[in-house]
């Protein structure tokens, strides 16, 4: 890996959020595979009981998630501001071909990874607020969104991630051609 995408890589925090997010999600689905007609009694029940651990699990993944995106955020805007555009400014002054579409599509990945973290957050902020304890099919149904919305957001940070190698690669390439 280059040192661009190695700049994407999570550090031992990311360790951390995984634990707790594979939790969460193992009791979950483990516990509430939802059958076609919604929660059982017995589902429902196990939300109830678990109310207050599962919403204090999601406002520790909350924080964990905050400070990612604090640091992915700051991450891409680095690698976009000193290294893709300032190298492609480079290329034009010396009438080089530039990294103009991947340039393009890492900024309106970026606009996406915003837009994915502000949706997500929202949903997840929806449902720690909800009361599991007396509305389980509720909150189930909000679980259900913000994972959705979650899933949305890693999409978009794997493809951030995919073009920060491409910019890399096309880099070598350009230092092996000069």
């Amino acid at each position: 890996m280059g040192f661009i995408s190695k700049l994407i890589i999570f550090p031992f925090k990311l360790a951390k959020w995984l634990i707790l997010w594979a939790f969460v999600t193992f009791v979950l689905v483990a516990l509430f595979s939802t059958p076609v007609e919604g929660l059982s009694e017995r589902q429902q029940g196990v939300i109830s009981q678990n109310c207050s651990t599962i919403q204090q699990s999601l406002s520790q993944l909350q924080k964990i998630d905050s400070r990612t995106r604090t640091y992915l955020g700051t991450t891409y805007e680095t690698i976009a501001n000193r290294f893709i555009i300032p190298l492609n400014l480079r290329l034009v002054k010396n009438n080089r071909p530039t990294f103009s579409e991947i340039q393009a599509e890492f900024t309106l990945e970026q606009t996406k990874f915003r837009e994915a973290y502000t949706d997500y957050m929202r949903e997840l902020e929806a449902l720690i607020v909800t009361d599991c304890k007396n509305s389980p099919e509720e909150f189930y149904q909000k679980l259900v969104t913000t994972r959705k919305k979650r899933a949305t957001l890693r999409a978009t940070t794997e493809r951030l991630s995919d073009l920060s190698g491409q910019q890399y690669a096309a880099v070598l390439e350009l230092r092996d051609k000069l």
